[in-house]
């Protein structure tokens, strides 16, 4: 049974709210954390799927060489965290293809895989995703209460990589089932919120039911002293700042007790003969 390991690589910052044109007058705070976050996996003998940002891999081109150098699966966030839903077809081709062609320049191969902003994303993206050369999507959830989220008739019940588009995966977010709700479990603020054996026998029940388990954070979950964004809304506030004291004890306690690898490296078999679709050096 396998968790994989996943990190939307975004600052503080980096929020659909807070305009592109606006980033750079805001401290760059993302190294310490990523850092920690390897020294983690590192010490747990662990792998890891990291979706980059490119606007943060064109600021630090290091530390996404330094990731990959680790051995850990680079994988596309998109370039300026905008909600795909609030983008053109046209401007969203644009952004995956400029993050995807940075990402691949600094790592030397092919980038697989996408993670939407918020995972946002629509059903128009997918064909797009696929015509740029990406192999697999992370970024649908089953139906919830998020108010972020983009909706699709998906059950819960699936969890295992089915095919979205020619040539294109989908692998889906966790939810748990009570009743009719479908509570999110992936990870982010979620991790924070719950109590962490609260947390890990959730884990483990959904585990039960299927042979590996999608989980998700943010470095800016590990960033106790980052500045608040007080524009933000109550509720965003609490999802966002609640538990960042007891992150890192909480991951590295996630490590110990389940094995946890990259994407890549769990549905290997999907990428066999896809080694170099749609990268140029």
């Amino acid at each position: 049974m396998k968790v994989m390991f996943t990190v939307d690589v975004e600052d503080w910052f980096c929020s659909p709210d807070v305009p592109l044109s606006e980033w750079e007058g805001y401290p760059i705070r993302i190294e310490e954390p990523i850092h920690r976050i390897l020294d983690l996996l590192s010490e747990h003998d662990s792998y890891g799927t990291f979706f980059i940002l490119g606007w943060i891999a064109e600021k630090r081109p290091d530390l996404v060489k330094e990731i990959h150098r680790r051995g850990h699966e680079i994988a596309s966030h998109g370039y300026s965290h905008r909600l795909v839903y609030r983008q053109t077809a046209k401007q969203f081709r644009e952004d995956v293809r400029k993050s995807k062609a940075m990402l691949e320049q600094l790592k030397g191969s092919q980038v697989y895989g996408y993670r939407a902003p918020c995972f946002s994303i629509t059903s128009w993206a997918f064909d797009i995703l696929a015509e740029e050369g990406f192999i697999y999507d992370s970024s649908m959830v089953p139906n919830t209460l998020h108010t972020v989220y983009s909706r699709f008739n998906l059950s819960p019940s699936v969890h295992s990589p089915f095919t979205i588009a020619d040539g294109l995966w989908e692998i889906p977010l966790p939810v748990y089932r009570v009743g009719r709700l479908n509570i999110p479990w992936g990870g982010g603020g979620y991790f924070r919120i719950y109590p962490y054996p609260v947390y890990q026998w959730g884990v483990q029940k959904i585990l039960e039911q299927r042979d590996s388990f999608v989980f998700y954070i943010h470095p800016y979950d590990l960033d106790e002293d980052q500045p608040q964004m007080y524009s933000a809304t109550l509720p965003s506030r609490f999802r966002k700042y609640y538990g960042l004291k007891q992150s890192a004890d909480n991951l590295d306690r996630l490590l110990a007790d389940f094995s946890c690898t990259s994407i890549q490296h769990n549905y290997s078999h999907l990428f066999e003969g896809n080694s170099q679709r749609g990268f140029q050096n």
